[in-house]
């Protein structure tokens, strides 16, 4: 007569499948433990620590500072920030001392201002940098520029209007010569030809203005401004946007108050969008600090259309078109 099994004791089947899950779940720990050992672990768990080095407090720039500051958090418990404020140090010692004691692993510095002062400082401690136009590539430190890639706006004009086949610009050699030579290797498969023109001061850069809006061709030309204040200015932006209204000429920016005032498009930084690809470049940098230092190129833009202008150049704005664009300028 076969035995009855005891309530409770598994049978040979069963032990045997328990064991090898047991012994399995063994091997596994012990693998774990060989490839990443409690401090290791610890380590990934632990946020990065982070200073937001900011300028004083100044309404002109503040609501840009505070996207960016609010992309940088958008990574959540990934890092643990700190702001500070240049206008709390006294001297380049007392913010050397402050940001010291903060014990950061990245200092991201948000402007020109904050950017000098942390450069100046003689502190040691991996650089981000955010909300300045500065080159894409290798360097002595991290960041995003805050120019982006001239494909975006390029792209999109020749959505809106393909019949164009020049992009004329005015560029400073000395600022803007890598936007002019990406625009460039990419203007082929878009399908456009960029004609550029080299100045360096405004009375040069306005004569090249007026010369391309003279004898340009309305049909197929378009002139692209630039983000510079010492080449676009007061001084000749109402005359541009008056002579290309009476011309039917085409301008396009990377200046959302050039649209405002009577381009057709322009192209802006996402600034959340950025702040966000900072913290990024910060958590990569955590995990791998012998990462070489590089400057990445704007990820997010956003783009404006003047509906003002448009309908002057004979460009319907569809129902569609509109939700492509994220700022609607010039309605009645």
């Amino acid at each position: 007569m076969r035995e009855r099994e005891k309530a409770g004791t598994p049978a040979p089947v069963e032990w045997r499948a328990l064991t090898r899950l047991v012994a399995g779940s063994l091997l596994f720990a012990l693998i774990i433990s060989a490839f990443f050992p409690p401090d290791a672990r610890a380590q990934q768990e632990r946020p990065v620590e982070a200073v937001i080095l900011r300028p004083a407090p100044n309404p002109t720039f503040d609501e840009i500072f505070d996207a960016i500051e609010m992309g940088v958090r958008s990574r959540g418990s990934a890092l643990s920030i700190t702001e500070r404020r240049l206008n709390a140090y006294a001297s380049a010692q007392a913010m050397r001392n402050g940001i010291s004691s903060d014990a950061p692993e990245i200092v991201f510095t948000l402007g020109q201002q904050a950017d000098e002062s942390y450069r100046s400082s003689g502190l040691d401690i991996r650089q981000v940098v955010g909300g300045l136009d500065i080159e894409p590539g290798p360097g002595s430190r991290d960041g995003v520029s805050l120019t982006a890639d001239p494909v975006f706006l390029l792209s999109r004009l020749k959505t809106l209007m393909p019949e164009k086949r020049r992009i004329i610009v005015v560029y400073d050699p000395s600022k803007d010569r890598w936007l002019i030579e990406r625009a460039k290797a990419i203007s082929a498969s878009i399908g456009i030809t960029i004609v550029a023109h080299e100045a360096t001061t405004l009375s040069e850069a306005s004569n090249h203005y007026w010369n391309i809006l003279k004898y340009g061709n309305p049909e197929t030309d378009v002139l692209w401004l630039l983000s510079n204040p010492s080449f676009v200015s007061n001084s000749n932006l109402p005359r541009l946007v008056e002579e290309s209204w009476r011309r039917n000429f085409t301008i396009i920016s990377n200046n959302i108050d050039h649209a405002r005032r009577g381009a057709l498009i322009a192209i802006y930084p996402d600034l959340e969008a950025m702040g966000a690809q900072l913290a990024d470049q910060a958590i990569a940098i955590s995990e791998n600090p012998n990462k070489r230092p590089e400057v990445e190129p704007l990820g997010a833009v956003k783009f404006a259309v003047n509906k003002r202008i448009a309908s002057h150049l004979g460009i319907a704005i569809s129902a569609q078109d509109e939700r492509s664009f994220d700022l609607i300028l010039g309605e009645r």
